[in-house]
């Protein structure tokens, strides 16, 4: 621990607003995965389940696979029951409603994920603000002992490489966490329009 604390005091003022952003984009990160995997649920077994439990040519009470769709789909089912819902209507007026719930569920989607990009672009900046502080630091102490007292000039240096190590570690991590979730995320909304689709054929007797 005190080897931690070390570390932060040697890479001077800069290092604390990048200690909160590590903070918040490791909060953002587990927040992120643990909606995103709940999110994510297998298309084709959902609409497979949907089948068993609905025909559209012999049942009109909805009510038991709309239940089934909402609790336990995801986004996905959420979708599958706005369309069970319009089931009566023409194929027109189900895509329609499938595309309404597909564009609610995206926000919820991409939360947060603009936080972590903003962390991606300011961390770098950030240890850039931290060098050009350790550097200033190290010209004061060469004006001040001149060149016969190293220790203050390399203090300031360490400064430097510290701040800008650390705003570009905080970058890359931050980097791979939005790359990841960013596709994740794309990846439920292919979901939807594909099986979306699927399920308004089925709805509307386009295919078996």
């Amino acid at each position: 621990m005190s080897a931690v604390l070390t570390f932060i005091k040697n890479g001077g003022v800069m290092m604390y607003p990048m200690i909160i952003s590590s903070i918040i984009l490791i909060a953002v990160a587990i927040e992120r995965g643990i909606i995103l995997r709940k999110s994510a649920v297998d298309g084709d077994a959902l609409l497979e389940e949907v089948k068993k439990m609905y025909d559209p040519s012999t049942s009109k009470d909805t009510k038991s696979v709309i239940l089934m769709c909402e609790t336990t789909g995801g986004p996905v089912g959420r979708m599958f029951a706005r369309g069970l819902k319009n089931s009566h209507r023409d194929a027109d007026a189900i895509e329609m409603a499938l595309e309404q719930e597909s564009a609610n569920e995206q926000p919820a989607l991409d939360a947060n994920l603009a936080l972590i990009k903003t962390i991606v672009n300011i961390a770098p900046l950030l240890g850039l603000l931290g060098t050009i502080a350790g550097m200033i630091s190290s010209f004061r102490a060469a004006s001040q002992a001149g060149l016969s007292n190293p220790t203050q000039i390399l203090g300031g240096i360490s400064e430097a490489l510290i701040s800008t190590a650390t705003g570009i570690t905080l970058a890359v991590v931050g980097f791979i966490c939005y790359n990841y979730y960013a596709n994740l995320s794309k990846k439920i909304v292919d979901d939807m329009e594909f099986y979306g689709a699927e399920l308004v054929n089925y709805l509307t007797g386009r295919i078996d």
